[in-house]
């Protein structure tokens, strides 16, 4: 764990698992937001999302309540404390390769499965929902460790194919984090 604040150059490896796809480690399972696969089973590259292109944006926003009360025998009503009961955080990314993900995400297909030979746009009325993981490393450690391995379900939406360099296609995605008693982070 981090002693003290430093500066950190990192470097992003993002990997999806889809919900209702079946999974074997730690046993057999279906993935949702109350089943996670382990790192090591191998749907977290059956649907690959490439390479990350530009660093992850992470957005929290959040709505405050202040509670105020009257100070004792003042007359005065002073802040007591802010409560904030509604969280929103989405991550913001572009890849380098386009994927099945990017293709279902952008045209609002099915899952595109590695078998497919086509898929149809506008066919899902469905969101792609899935466990996220983000591996984020200290590009100064040598040994590459991970610095924080995140683990979150989130709806995955490809916003936008754009060609940011002559001839390439980058996919833009946004990650809305869906509530699970499961996710976390590791530091």
């Amino acid at each position: 764990m981090q002693a003290q604040p430093s500066v950190i150059a990192t470097g992003d490896f993002l990997y999806f698992a889809p919900s209702g796809q079946a999974f074997t480690i730690p046993g057999a399972g279906v993935v949702s937001a109350s089943a996670i696969p382990d790192p090591t089973d191998p749907i977290w590259t059956t649907f690959a999302l490439g390479t990350v292109k530009k660093p992850t944006q992470d957005k929290v926003d959040s709505k405050e309540i202040k509670v105020l009360s009257p100070l004792p025998g003042s007359g005065t009503i002073s802040l007591r404390k802010i409560i904030r009961p509604q969280h929103e955080m989405t991550m913001e990314v572009e890849m380098n390769e386009i994927s099945r993900l990017a293709l279902a995400g952008f045209y609002k297909s099915g899952l595109i499965q590695v078998a497919d030979t086509a898929f149809y746009p506008l066919a899902s009325s469905q969101s792609i929902e899935g466990w996220l993981k983000r591996q984020r490393y200290d590009a100064s450690q040598a040994n590459g460790t991970p610095w924080i391995v995140d683990n979150w379900y989130v709806d995955l939406d490809c916003k936008e194919i754009v060609s940011s360099e002559p001839n390439l296609l980058t996919p833009k995605f946004l990650f809305t984090w869906i509530f699970s008693s499961l996710q976390g982070s590791a530091i």
